[in-house]
């Protein structure tokens, strides 16, 4: 009685969980439905041509540069969001650490257009730094950021930070610095406490924020159309392509299940590590975080 009861209860508790998702999930089975349709344009009877059509070098140099792209600004990411995440936490001042907050929040409050058109004056031929390095003779001739994967990289990068500085941010919690003090009293440098003692303890932060920014990265559409063009074809681009001029829809559904089941398998494996991080022991029953205890 008492199990029945508490599976109500859970089943209650997940229950908006439940609602919120279902739109999501209907959406996924729509565009399953029209993958499999025997026509391209309309659902109708079922064919597994467009999956087939898939195989041809384009779109596999599609799904192989946005797994590139993806993997590469996730790995940057996390590079530039560790060092942030842990100032914020190690800043006393409730007023200072409100500012950095709302300074690394500003990529989703603007706009990704406004963003993607920043980096256009910033990269063109003629934009700034073009302009100013050639003002003072370091170079001759424009250097090409844009229209290509760098420039793509670039946007992913910066519009991407907040996704991983949170996650991070969230673990920081379990850092003490007890810990801290225990390995620089036993010899410990700098460097040797930041790989021993600060880098295993977020993990689980570092594996959601990686699983976070590249599921988001992967279904990019508005920074690789605008900064990348034609040139750079990652699978969101690609997709539109497809039903815009070619109106392949059944096509277009399936390589949007392509990449849904890409970025699904790359959360159900973010979840897995961190499952698995979870059941190793932590010794992180030791008061006084590396946060601190002031409100954001």
């Amino acid at each position: 009685m008492n199990a029945h009861r508490s599976s109500l209860r859970s089943f209650a508790l997940s229950l908006p969980a439940i609602i919120a998702i279902a739109p999501f999930l209907g959406a996924c089975f729509y565009i399953f439905r029209f993958s499999v349709s025997g026509e391209s344009g309309a659902i109708s009877g079922y064919s597994l041509q467009a999956y087939f059509d898939l195989a041809e070098p384009f779109f596999l140099r599609s799904v192989w540069v946005t797994v590139k792209l993806a993997a590469l600004s996730t790995l940057v990411v996390l590079i530039l969001a560790v060092p942030i995440a842990l100032v914020i936490a190690s800043v006393r001042t409730a007023l200072v650490r409100r500012l950095l907050t709302v300074t690394i929040l500003l990529p989703m409050i603007l706009n990704l257009l406004i963003q993607s058109y920043g980096w256009i004056i910033l990269l063109g031929p003629s934009g700034v730094l073009n302009t100013t390095l050639r003002e003072t003779g370091l170079i001759s001739r424009p250097i090409l950021l844009l229209f290509n994967e760098t420039g793509v990289l670039l946007g992913l990068i910066q519009t991407a930070i907040p996704l991983a500085v949170f996650p991070i941010l969230s673990a920081t919690r379990v850092i003490s610095r007890e810990y801290l003090e225990a390995a620089s009293s036993l010899g410990a440098g700098n460097w040797r406490v930041f790989y021993d003692v600060i880098l295993p303890l977020l993990k689980p932060g570092l594996v959601s924020a990686a699983s976070i920014v590249f599921a988001y990265n992967a279904s990019a559409f508005a920074v690789p159309l605008l900064l990348g063009g034609r040139r750079v074809q990652m699978l969101g681009v690609a997709i539109r392509d497809m039903i815009s001029p070619l109106f392949n829809w059944s096509g277009a559904a399936a390589a949007g299940m392509v990449l849904i089941v890409i970025t699904t398998g790359v959360l159900l494996l973010a979840a897995t590590l961190i499952n698995r991080s979870a059941r190793t022991p932590k010794a992180n029953e030791v008061p006084g975080p590396l946060q601190s205890s002031g409100g954001a």
